[in-house]
């Protein structure tokens, strides 16, 4: 359970580096007056979305997998882990274009909850560290009293970053305020070369889980060295 627990504090932490969740953070915060009610606000949006998602994505796939358990679902997770490898190292690099701006055009309370609301709904589909650790979570068996606390932890881990930085401009304020605009301003500019390799880094995982499951690691034996006597 420690290894489980490791692997998905590790896939929590990739989850987190979320460029929309900073840069909607950074524009409340940059927004002047309470920030603090309009930050908090927009997160627990992102996070009571998120878990709501895993949650009924857990209570699906519990029902799946009762279909597929054992080593079937391990060649399920292997032939998922391929794909996502297979597309972080096979994808080809998409020109850079301007997206559009993902800002509430009012700072009203519900206004900036429906925003963290909208936004983790549409870019779910690429929440390819969630889908991760949901599969590893379904594949451990555990009852619904011992993954919800799991995952309330994930997702608590997953808002951690934007908390940090409403946190640091809180101590350090206008010091912080010309990076937090040039930083804005990267955002919007973006790549998607750091969600290609959070996918890669996944893919690999669930491949390699996947395959040591089923011992694939040992069936090359290597024979012992010849020892001088």
């Amino acid at each position: 359970m420690t290894g489980t627990l490791v692997s998905l504090v590790g896939l929590a932490l990739l989850d987190s580096i979320n460029p929309s969740a900073l840069a909607v953070t950074i524009y409340l915060l940059l927004g002047g007056g309470s920030y603090v009610s309009r930050v908090m606000t927009y997160l627990a949006a992102v996070f009571a979305t998120y878990l709501g998602i895993g949650v009924l994505l857990m209570l699906g796939l519990g029902s799946v997998w009762e279909y597929v358990d054992g080593p079937g679902a391990y060649v399920v997770q292997g032939i998922i882990g391929a794909l996502l490898l297979g597309y972080a190292v096979l994808a080809p690099e998409k020109p850079r274009r301007e997206e559009r701006s993902r800002t509430p055009r009012s700072r009203s309370p519900g206004a900036i909850f429906l925003l963290g609301v909208t936004i983790t709904v549409v870019e779910f589909s690429s929440a390819f560290p969630y889908l991760g650790a949901i599969a590893i979570l379904t594949n451990a068996d555990l009852t619904a009293v011992r993954w919800l606390p799991i995952l309330v932890g994930y997702n608590l881990i997953f808002v951690l970053p934007p908390f940090l930085l409403m946190a640091l401009y809180g101590a350090f304020g206008t010091r912080l305020r010309g990076r937090l605009e040039r930083f804005r301003e990267g955002f919007g500019k973006s790549s998607s070369e750091p969600l290609l390799w959070i996918t890669g880094l996944v893919g690999f995982f669930l491949l390699a889980d996947s395959l040591a499951y089923f011992e694939f690691f040992g069936l090359l034996e290597v024979p012992d060295a010849p020892r001088g006597e």
